[in-house]
């Protein structure tokens, strides 16, 4: 018997043509195998680095500043990503730099309305263009909504301390 009959059958059953049509879509599949196996993994860097950072929220009323409290997770409202637990509060006259009719400035602290320190602190990672907590990257100028579960408000970080940094 002949491997290949006068048909161009191998051993006179198989079309040649259908086995390099098998053994091209075997190779193409082993090859998109190897170069997409590796693709998809995720880096993961711990977060365990203790950061704490302060925030301020400006102008808001004294009745409505005592619903931040010590303890709460503080979220940013877009997201709804947790950013961290508050740890401290102090509440102080709201202050203003106003100009004056002369073309000065001058620092005008209001009555009535209050400014809130919010200081917070989490575990984040921490790299060398970055620190995030969970999928939130934090910077100190950032300005964002937060939420607790009592309060919301229009925050902008002012301080931040990484603990080993």
């Amino acid at each position: 018997m002949a491997l290949i009959d006068d048909k161009g059958r191998l051993f006179g059953r198989v079309n040649l043509i259908d086995v390099a049509l098998v053994i091209s879509v075997l190779v193409v599949a082993a090859l998109v195998f190897v170069v997409l196996r590796g693709q998809g993994k995720v880096a993961t860097v711990r977060e365990d680095k203790a950061v704490t950072y302060t925030m301020i929220v400006k102008e808001i009323r004294p009745d409505v500043a005592s619903f931040i409290k010590k303890g709460d997770l503080v979220k940013k409202q877009v997201t709804m990503g947790p950013v961290g637990k508050v740890i401290g509060i102090k509440i102080k006259p709201a202050e203003e730099v106003l100009e004056t009719a002369d073309g000065g400035k001058a620092l005008s602290v209001s009555p009535t309305e209050k400014d809130a320190y919010i200081t917070v602190e989490t575990k984040g990672r921490v790299g060398i263009d970055m620190i995030a907590t969970g999928n939130e990257v934090l910077r100190v100028g950032d300005r964002f909504n937060i939420v607790t579960k009592w309060f919301m408000g229009d925050a902008v970080i002012i301080d931040m301390v990484v603990a080993g940094d």
